[in-house]
């Protein structure tokens, strides 16, 4: 058999020993662990415990700084001497770093008449700023009234607000505050006149509901048509006898908050197994009812001694079987007005 001329110089090669060998790849170069950046060790947070505040009153944050690894993190402000390092042990976050953003701003603030309401404001500080070491997944933080910086804010309107400390190097999640007039109402009745602040914090959807209803004179001519003595009188059925609803059907979900419910306490009635039944009927307690706490949505409180005295009144009427007063208890009107009393409980 006739070799083939590959074959036979393949053998010559061995015979000689020198076969090659395709060369090995070179190793790739090691690779480059990048050093963690300061967002990946820390998060921040821009927290408000109330997003809807009244005009001229507080604006209440909080600047929290969380550490998520288990490593700890030192904090200086860029652009600032560094002052004595200290580890936080309860004493809050200094202000200087809260006004740690871009330029030495804090607070990025936006409304629709002013976009960059937030950038003249800058704390520049004039001394060393103490660095803070954070602990292993520990926290710090610092809560205040910002409009004592951020005076615009006590304007009514509807703010965006922003926070990006350290020179921008973290950004918190934007939060809304709507700053408005708040308003309380006043019940007209053949007793008297009851005034009554509204819980625009703890329920605005119910406090929404009851002045569009308001301030279309829904209630006016209206009746308290149930009292239970010692209990609490009940109101503002379009039919007079505790089943209507809105005129246009609407209802709301439940708001249940943490108001205790004491004599002078105003919530919405609900048919009885439907916490979405809210609607126009309320009522109003003549003593404490602890049953009720987290069960309905109390969304007002008639204030007041000359107020109270009235509620007093109308809670004693005479009564048949069924709990309907003998003699009509009429809502004359129910108008609104700029809020200037702050709620008090009332007890009995």
């Amino acid at each position: 058999m006739q070799a083939t001329l590959s074959s036979i110089l393949m053998w010559a090669a061995l015979v000689c020993g020198q076969t090659s060998q395709p060369a090995a790849p070179p190793a790739p170069p090691p690779l480059a662990i990048a050093e963690p950046t300061l967002a990946d060790q820390i998060r921040v947070e821009l927290r408000a415990p109330r997003t809807t505040v009244p005009v001229g009153g507080e604006v209440i944050l909080e600047f929290v700084i969380i550490n998520r690894t288990d490593e700890p993190v030192k904090l200086t402000v860029p652009g600032a001497l560094v002052g004595k390092e200290r580890t936080d042990q309860g004493m809050g976050l200094p202000l200087e770093h809260v006004f740690s953003g871009p330029n030495f701003k804090g607070l990025e603030i936006a409304s629709e008449e002013n976009p960059q309401m937030g950038d003249r404001i800058v704390r520049k500080p004039e001394y060393p700023v103490p660095a803070v070491t954070l602990a292993p997944f520990g926290t710090i933080g610092l809560r205040f009234d910002v409009a004592r910086f951020y005076p615009g804010l006590h304007q009514a309107g509807i703010y965006a607000l922003g926070w990006r400390p350290y020179g921008g190097a973290l950004v918190a999640e934007p939060i809304t505050i709507r700053v408005m007039q708040y308003k309380q109402v006043a019940i007209e009745t053949d007793y008297g006149v009851m005034n009554m602040l509204l819980f625009y914090d703890k329920a605005p959807r119910h406090v929404a509901n009851f002045l569009e209803l308001v301030d279309k004179r829904f209630y006016h001519g209206k009746t308290f048509h149930s009292v239970y003595n010692n209990q609490f009188i009940l109101g503002g059925c379009p039919d007079g006898n505790g089943t209507g609803k809105r005129p246009d059907g609407a209802t709301l979900p439940p708001e249940f908050n943490d108001t205790p419910f004491e004599f002078g306490t105003v919530a919405m009635a609900l048919i009885e197994g439907d916490p979405n039944s809210a609607s126009s009927q309320f009522f109003i307690c003549l003593s404490r009812q602890a049953a009720w706490d987290g069960h309905y949505t109390a969304f007002g409180q008639v204030i007041g001694p000359q107020s109270l005295a009235v509620l007093k009144k109308l809670g004693e009427v005479e009564v048949d079987g069924e709990h309907r007063p003998r003699k009509a208890l009429t809502i004359k009107s129910i108008v609104s007005m700029d809020a200037i009393m702050q709620p008090k409980p009332a007890r009995n």
